[in-house]
């Protein structure tokens, strides 16, 4: 009987450490299934929402972040969505067609929130871009307070340049009262008017962020406004499109500045011409276009990033360094 009971016991001992041995065997399977698991640059997938393809800013940056992408070997998908709504279907569908990582243009940081953090909780990391929402993974762009004040600084520069501190300068502003961070933006411009340049008054505001609705804009005010000596705007778009205005009009008016931002290649050209389109300001985007991917594949990666925040360096552009900015952007 105590034979039989030895056995037993023996038998069940065995049992045991194959059940243990087994255990750990799939505990190493899981460990190094997880560890396979990490994303290569190859094998990262990324979509963008982006607002508007056919802007000459977005067109350009969407042009080389997809040569970047395709020489890390990283796939890239930007689609086109305008309208929140648009927007929020986009990062839905990203989600779907298993994304790793979204980046998405953030016009309403509130209207967006619940969406971003949905494809957060179903495991797609989510980049918001130029406005930030809490609880997403990461943010990249710039300040826009900030940048409407480089912009505003360069208007204000060259009306000290031109005018004396006891003249009357008469300013335009297009603006874009539609997105909150454009406000922001516009609010950074009239910052910096107010204390380089307190003899600046603005005289009319409009909503000119296209160029089509810059020369809706710079129609009206060549008929109410000719005598402007000043026309700033949240990007170079809309006052290009006042510039185009002006321009057929005939209206050549020494005292006359136009300011905008983003550089993009029409507004290098005009300040070339040396007409009234002064200087725009750079957010260097274009050239880091690469922060983007970059970005992506280390959220991909690692799950988190090392620095959640990353802001593009932002430069003026006048006559005096358009040539140098330029030969910077070819190479």
């Amino acid at each position: 009987m105590k034979k039989i009971v030895k056995k037993l016991v023996a038998a069940a001992l065995a049992l045991t450490m194959v059940l243990s041995m087994a255990a750990c065997s799939m505990g190493d399977e899981k460990k190094e299934s997880s560890d396979s698991g990490k994303k290569s640059d190859g094998e990262v997938k990324v979509g963008f929402v982006v607002s508007d393809m056919s802007d000459a800013f977005f067109a350009h940056l969407i042009k080389n972040i997809e040569k970047y992408a395709k020489e890390e070997g990283v796939t890239f998908t930007a689609k086109e969505c305008p309208e929140i709504s648009d927007k929020i279907t986009g990062i839905e569908n990203f989600v779907q067609s298993g994304c790793d990582v979204i980046i998405c243009h953030v016009t309403d940081a509130d209207a967006l929130k619940d969406a971003a953090t949905s494809a957060e909780d179903a495991g797609v990391r989510f980049i918001s871009y130029d406005s930030d929402i809490d609880g997403t993974s990461g943010f990249i762009g710039i300040d826009n307070h900030e940048y409407g004040y480089a912009i505003g600084k360069n208007a204000a520069e060259w009306i000290n340049d031109n005018f004396e501190e006891n003249e009357k300068v008469k300013v335009g502003v297009c603006n874009y009262p539609d997105y909150p961070f454009l406000v922001t933006r516009e609010e950074g411009i009239l910052d910096a008017l107010k204390e380089f340049a307190p003899n600046a008054n603005v005289e009319v505001t409009a909503k000119a962020g296209y160029t089509p609705e810059g020369v809706d804009v710079g129609d009206a005010w060549v008929q109410s406004n000719k005598d402007l000596n000043v026309v700033v705007g949240i990007n170079d778009a809309g006052v290009l499109g006042v510039y185009e205005s002006f321009k057929s009009a005939g209206i050549k008016n020494d005292k006359l500045g136009m300011f905008g931002g983003d550089a993009v290649d029409d507004a290098l050209a005009a300040i070339e011409e040396g007409g009234a389109f002064k200087a725009t300001v750079s957010t260097n985007m274009l050239k880091n276009a690469n922060y983007f991917i970059d970005m992506a594949v280390e959220l991909a990666k690692n799950g988190k990033l090392e620095e959640r925040e990353k802001l593009f360096p932002l430069e003026g552009i006048t006559a005096d360094n358009v040539a140098e900015y330029k030969k910077s952007i070819e190479e």
